[in-house]
């Protein structure tokens, strides 16, 4: 309980007022929020187009997204079960259902839910992949392929006002004394 206390508030912290990450928490079973979904807008990622053939890959570029986190009663012993609900074309993230998303092959208990939603937004960007342990292995063969297509978006959500201002002025004077 402590934990998904935590969790809730850090979510809270972080995401209220966040540039390209929000979410809805759900209560199932406990006091605190135990399922979330999570959206992520103006971040780009690609999914399969309908136009592709085999061996003739195409993809589309999208730029909403959502995925759902479940902390089940072995959490966080066990890493959480989390689901995109957004179809992407992704070698870590299953294309049929129940569209898992593999957020590792190793999982420490210290990790929060604020990282784990900050690496599922990388993962859809493409800035964090793994090709060599594929939930999908067409998108790990296309990405092999196309590496220098990656991060699909370079956008860096972990402090999007520090993105803001430094895109907004080009020339930055620094005195050191």
């Amino acid at each position: 309980m402590r934990r998904l206390k935590s969790d809730y508030e850090s979510m809270l912290s972080e995401f209220t007022k966040h540039k390209y990450i929000s979410f809805e928490s759900l209560n199932e079973n406990s006091e605190y929020p135990d399922k979330y979904i999570v959206h992520y807008k103006n971040i780009s990622s690609v999914r399969l187009s309908a136009d592709s053939q085999k061996g003739n890959i195409l993809v589309d570029r999208l730029t909403l997204h959502t995925a759902e986190i479940y902390l089940h009663n072995e959490y966080p012993r066990i890493k959480p079960q989390c689901f995109l609900l957004t179809e992407i074309f992704h070698p870590n993230i299953r294309k049929s259902s129940p569209n898992d998303i593999c957020i590792g092959d190793y999982w420490s208990s210290g990790e929060t839910l604020v990282d784990i939603v900050y690496q599922i937004g990388e993962m859809i960007m493409f800035q964090n992949y793994n090709i060599k342990s594929p939930l999908n292995g067409v998108a790990a063969k296309w990405a092999r392929e196309n590496e220098s297509l990656f991060p699909i978006d370079s956008t860096n959500i972990r402090s999007p006002e520090l993105d803001v201002k430094l895109t907004a002025k080009k020339n930055i004077d620094i005195e050191l004394k």
